[in-house]
């Protein structure tokens, strides 16, 4: 019988973790330790209603009368110095104060990927990770100011969005030869960028940044063909780096990323891992780093699950969404792989679709694009394994719920 259980990390993973525990009866000590200074909050409208000023703070997880109602020993602004797996305690690095643990999980999440390039340090030089990042920056956003974002995936396309709905001059500069084509693919990258370049916004592809340069402040953002994007403005976007140092230090099996079983467990005794930082194991057998909202909630549940002793195993397929341009997009799986694609619908600037990768008769992914219901049919398609047919697909009059009868 377990009587402690502490949780590293007090994000999305961690604190949907601590209140599957509670769902499923535990009564048990649950600690729940987290560097910021803040509850729980919904990171994804950083880049959206918070960055914009819709909203003043993102939701909130879970009501701050939660924490109390459920017993939780909350310890914010905090962090682990080092983890004792042989007597299972972890030390607090402020105090030096030792927590006993019988299970232990690790969801310390993800950090921004840093630049290396000369100027990151100047003013008006950004990241967006975090509250205090997106409060930050939207202090700096005003009408007529100059924007350059250094990155062109998922977070530097919804604040390219925002920030020229804010009324700023916005530059993409993307290292590819395409917008968000290892989360979107190709052909729909394409149409994303389009729909950027409607609003306004200027995508330069193939562009390799070498220096920021400016006088205390950013003035400008130099390419390395020699491109020069004067701003006032720069938000570095380059991806995301799993948060595994603690991990690592302590000699749990690690790869840019925490490696875990497909209930949660990692290579040491009652120590488990959730969300961005676990490689989790996909659909198709691969450990990996899902780094979506959706994938961090389904492992922080397994793994609570597990902790108390009625684990499940379940691998994962990336399941995400997004905002850009004023459509939003849903997608399930990877949408480039072996198999062809097939389009549900007609590309245009107002268009609803969804876009299937099939491979031997079953769908592997999915995208949909203003189509939630649709979506939700597809992606039971997805998951059931039904057989479908590339003309079943395009075709229209065919209600995609009746494909669910195949055999």
């Amino acid at each position: 019988m377990i009587s402690s259980v502490v949780i590293i990390g007090a994000g999305l993973a961690g604190v949907t973790a601590a209140r599957t525990l509670r769902s499923e009866g535990y009564e048990g000590r649950i600690h729940l330790i987290g560097k910021e200074f803040t509850n729980a909050y919904d990171r994804p409208s950083l880049s959206k209603s918070v960055l914009s000023g819709k909203h003043e703070l993102p939701p909130s997880l879970v009501d701050s009368s939660w924490y109390e109602k459920a017993k939780i020993d909350l310890h914010l602004g905090e962090s682990v110095s080092n983890i004792d797996y042989k007597n299972q305690t972890v030390q607090l690095e402020s105090c030096g104060s030792l927590i006993k643990y019988d299970r232990l999980l690790l969801a310390t999440g993800s950090h921004a990927r840093k630049s290396i390039i000369e100027g990151v340090d100047l003013d008006g030089v950004f990241y967006l990770r975090n509250l205090g990042e997106s409060l930050n920056m939207r202090e700096a956003i005003h009408p007529g100011k100059s924007l350059v974002i250094i990155g062109g995936g998922l977070i530097g396309c919804e604040v390219a969005t925002t920030a020229r709905l804010a009324g700023l001059d916005v530059t993409i500069l993307e290292t590819a030869n395409e917008l968000l084509w290892r989360v979107l693919g190709r052909e729909t990258g394409a149409w994303c960028r389009s729909q950027l370049e409607k609003l306004g916004i200027k995508v330069g592809l193939n562009s390799e940044v070498s220096q920021i340069e400016g006088n205390h402040s950013v003035s400008e953002v130099i390419c390395a063909d020699g491109n020069r994007f004067p701003c006032d403005l720069v938000l570095i976007s380059i991806g995301a780096e799993p948060t595994d140092a603690l991990a690592c230090t302590t000699g749990i099996d690690c790869d840019r990323g925490i490696k875990v079983d497909s209930s949660g467990k990692t290579s040491h005794k009652n120590i488990y891992a959730a969300g961005d930082v676990a490689l989790w194991p996909s659909f198709k057998g691969r450990n990996r780093s899902f780094q979506t909202y959706i994938n961090s909630q389904k492992q922080a549940e397994i793994v609570a699950c597990s902790m108390l002793g009625t684990a499940f195993e379940s691998p994962q397929i990336s399941s995400s969404w997004t905002e850009i341009a004023g459509h939003r997009i849903q997608m399930l799986g990877d949408i480039e792989g072996q198999g062809e694609q097939v389009i549900r619908g007609e590309w245009s600037d107002t268009c609803s679709l969804c876009l299937f990768r099939i491979y031997d008769d079953r769908i592997e992914a999915v995208i949909a694009i203003n189509m939630p219901k649709e979506y939700s049919i597809a992606s039971r398609l997805l998951t059931s394994g039904v057989r479908v047919s590339k003309k079943e697909i395009q075709d229209t009059s065919i209600n995609l719920r009746s494909l669910l009868n195949n055999k």
